[in-house]
């Protein structure tokens, strides 16, 4: 797949309807799987965003988080996405001053499950070298399978080239390609608690038109908002 084919109509037509399922409850994923924040004192939670194939959207994610210091988010990059490189130098200064992480979303965002061990490898290879030339740091152990298709050979093949921990979510903003700001709040609302990794897209406006309200949300339960490698470290 062309990087021109990484667009939001084609990655997310199909998508919508089941992460509005995710969101509906807990889904259990296979052992290994990393959905919720290991156990601590303080009260957080970590918001993850996915995939960036809106340029636009991403780029006011970027702005959001210059603005505010002391939100954190995991961004999970989806290499084939130009917005990945359009904004690259103030995702990597966002990234140096421990504010947001870069992690794995392959790079054009196939279904792993569907594919060949040899392809599987190749996504994921294909993203991380995309990360280290434009951030200058790994993405691993970390990555999130496209769509949330994950197996046990999935989980094999990805371990055998350093990917370790695979991201899943515990609570869906369900901000798919069509979804309305008001779907987004009201399942963040529903979401948004101690100790859950919650997943989110930069593929349209749906979020980003209402990030006063999101981040009332996190503040309001007194939640201090976190990234994966914070909680559960570098290491392997």
């Amino acid at each position: 797949m062309s990087t021109k084919e990484v667009t939001r109509k084609g990655l997310f037509a199909a998508a919508v309807a089941s992460f509005l399922a995710f969101g509906e409850s807990a889904k259990a994923w296979p052992t290994g799987c990393l959905s919720v924040l290991p156990t601590s004192s303080i009260k957080r939670a970590a918001w993850t965003v996915d995939d960036g194939s809106s340029s636009a959207a991403l780029g006011r994610y970027v702005r959001m988080l210059e603005l505010n210091p002391t939100v954190k988010i995991t961004f999970f990059v989806l290499s084939g996405a130009p917005s990945w490189t359009n904004y690259a130098a103030r995702l990597k200064a966002l990234q140096d001053r421990g504010q947001i992480q870069l992690a794995n979303h392959t790079a054009t965002h196939r279904r792993l499950t569907l594919l060949s061990d040899h392809e599987i490898i190749r996504e994921l290879n294909r993203c991380e070298n995309f990360c280290l030339a434009k951030y200058g740091k790994t993405t691993k152990p970390y990555f999130r399978p496209p769509y949330g298709e994950i197996d046990a050979r999935v989980i094999r093949v990805a371990k055998s080239i350093g990917f370790t921990k695979p991201v899943l979510w515990y609570g869906s903003f369900a901000s798919g390609a069509g979804v309305s700001s008001s779907t987004v709040l009201k399942m963040a609302s529903k979401w948004i608690a101690n100790g859950r990794i919650l997943i989110d897209h930069a593929n349209s406006f749906a979020t980003t038109a209402i990030f006063p309200s999101i981040l009332w949300l996190f503040r309001s339960r007194g939640l201090r908002t976190i990234t994966i490698e914070e909680a559960f470290g570098r290491r392997n």
